[in-house]
């Protein structure tokens, strides 16, 4: 990163009392090797208007909350906080979601997690300029470099080839698209009600999902944050692998419920997969249930799932 300006410089075109346009999403828990690269990616933002950066550290273990602690007090009208001292995320209760949620206060919402970051100084402008002239798109999204921690294995095709185009609900769907850091949407898409919110397993195809129900989604072939791919710092027991393996059908039932833009016969083969992939952890009763579920809702799928089980046996 080149020498940060001061928070004069940043807001130097900024109207002044003006409440900022963007709040940036940025979550973090023990991160203290990414976590100033990523701040820092926010605070080369060129603009025309202000935007405001809030930190949520959930009970860091590390230096972490050192760092953050550091670039607020250098960007005190810049970047808001909130550190956490009991863990949130892992109550998986809602309250991780409800309180980094009451900190986004803008019109836009800018998504970037503590390990990622931007690279381009116009992402903001790009993005946040393009949903005001164009009221009927609820986000935007682009392209993003990987990058590949050591230990990790190289992989070319994290996310597919992206096009200056809009995307579908079932698009985004069907192969994951959106790099979380790439996302700008409308605030109120927050408050979208879902038929059943106890059934998100994985919270940002859900989000992506909602944005596409509210409006259009416009995707930029360009580069402008990192989408860093790490060892992983989540370690699964068997049981909580087999319980969260059980919670996927209703994940899907969830999704298709809550969107009908999503091509049902694309999602009915996603929930009959999460039925079938069940089985083996089932005592024999549940699986005659599950059976009997996965081949209502997509019969010809599930005699595929079957061959290519004893295919592979």
């Amino acid at each position: 990163m080149n020498k940060l300006r001061s928070q004069e410089e940043i807001m130097a075109k900024w109207q002044p009392n003006v409440k900022p346009l963007v709040s940036i999403r940025c979550t973090t828990f023990n991160q203290e090797k990414y976590i100033a690269e990523c701040i820092e990616g926010f605070l080369i933002q060129e603009t025309d208007f202000p935007f405001e950066v809030c930190v949520h550290d959930d009970a860091s273990k590390d230096s972490t909350a050192s760092i953050v602690r550091e670039y607020e007090a250098k960007y005190p009208k810049i970047i808001k906080t909130i550190y956490e001292t009991e863990n949130q995320w892992s109550k998986q209760d809602g309250s991780f979601t409800r309180v980094v949620t009451s900190m986004l206060t803008s019109k836009y919402v800018a998504m970037c997690e503590g390990d990622d970051y931007w690279v381009d100084p116009q992402k903001l402008q790009i993005q946040v300029e393009f949903l005001e002239n164009n009221p009927e798109y609820s986000m935007t999204f682009h392209d993003a470099i990987i990058k590949n921690e050591p230990g990790v294995p190289e992989k070319l095709d994290v996310y597919p080839s992206m096009e200056d185009r809009d995307y579908t609900a079932t698009e985004m769907f069907a192969k994951w698209t959106v790099p979380t850091a790439s996302m700008i949407y409308r605030r109120e898409v927050l408050d979208f009600k879902l038929k059943d919110p106890d059934a998100v397993l994985n919270g940002d195809i859900y989000l992506v999902e909602k944005c596409a129900a509210m409006g259009k989604v416009r995707c930029f072939n360009k580069k402008m944050s990192v989408y860093r791919r790490q060892p992983s710092g989540v370690t699964w027991d068997s049981s909580r692998k087999i319980k969260r393996l059980l919670a996927y059908p209703r994940h899907y039932e969830g999704l298709r419920d809550s969107f009908p833009k999503i091509d049902r016969r694309l999602i009915n083969r996603s929930i009959c997969s999460a039925y079938f992939n069940t089985l083996p952890y089932l005592p024999f009763a549940r699986k005659i249930g599950c059976i009997f579920k996965a081949v209502k809702i997509s019969p010809k799928y599930f005699v595929k799932l079957v061959c290519r089980r004893r295919k592979n046996r």
